[in-house]
């Protein structure tokens, strides 16, 4: 456990778990059980996972408009902001539970944390990016390489950001992502690295837990 210093100067703990694979529609229920943790503590959680493959649409995603007729994977409908994307086996996705009314953060400060906590650690791995604010997300030379997309409720986070680092970038052909027709991808498996998910997981978390103190 790592501890964190709010604004206002009580301390919060911070957990951070890796928890492998795991089903799409559990991570949703793991997430609720730790914000109503939060609620009652005021501490902040993180997990890193990956999903099996899923279309997940935000609450403003129209599926006629995101989703094409010939997609094969489930879709789930869920509460974050943003349109479509896609979560595969080998992309990293985090989830931050984090108390952001008793650290005093913003929603707009709160997505460049973690937009800027995950730019730093590619720029770590030796990869130049760029912040894209209409299409929020990270992006290199040659694509799109990390999407955000999160829910606030009652002060607290939900939902968050996916990494790709070796998951089939032609799955995204599925959908128009986020908003975007013919948009090109990246990975960091595009880039010869070759840290696991775990270790990179480890990588943000020692960056974002200077990000958010």
């Amino acid at each position: 456990m790592t501890e964190l210093n709010s604004t206002n100067n009580k301390k919060s703990s911070l957990e951070a778990s890796f928890m492998g694979l795991m089903d799409y529609t559990k991570s949703v229920e793991l997430q609720k059980d730790l914000m109503l943790l939060s609620q009652q503590s005021k501490n902040n959680y993180v997990i890193g996972l990956e999903h099996p493959g899923v279309v997940t649409l935000g609450y403003r995603a129209n599926i006629q408009d995101e989703i094409y007729d010939d997609t094969f994977l489930p879709v789930e409908r869920i509460s974050r902001g943003g349109l479509a994307t896609i979560h595969s086996e080998g992309q990293l996705v985090i989830y931050p539970v984090i108390n952001l009314r008793e650290l005093n953060i913003g929603a707009r400060e709160y997505v460049l944390i973690l937009l800027e906590t995950t730019q730093e650690l590619l720029k770590l791995l030796g990869i130049e990016s760029h912040i894209d604010d209409k299409a929020i997300g990270l992006y290199t030379k040659s694509g799109k390489i990390a999407f955000c997309g999160i829910q606030i409720k009652n002060g607290i986070s939900q939902h968050g950001l996916s990494l790709n680092v070796r998951n089939d970038l032609s799955l995204f052909n599925q959908i128009r992502s986020c908003g975007v027709q013919n948009s090109t991808f990246d990975s960091l498996g595009q880039h010869q690295v070759s840290h696991t998910l775990s270790e990179l997981y480890q990588l943000w978390i020692d960056i974002f837990k200077n990000r958010i103190n």
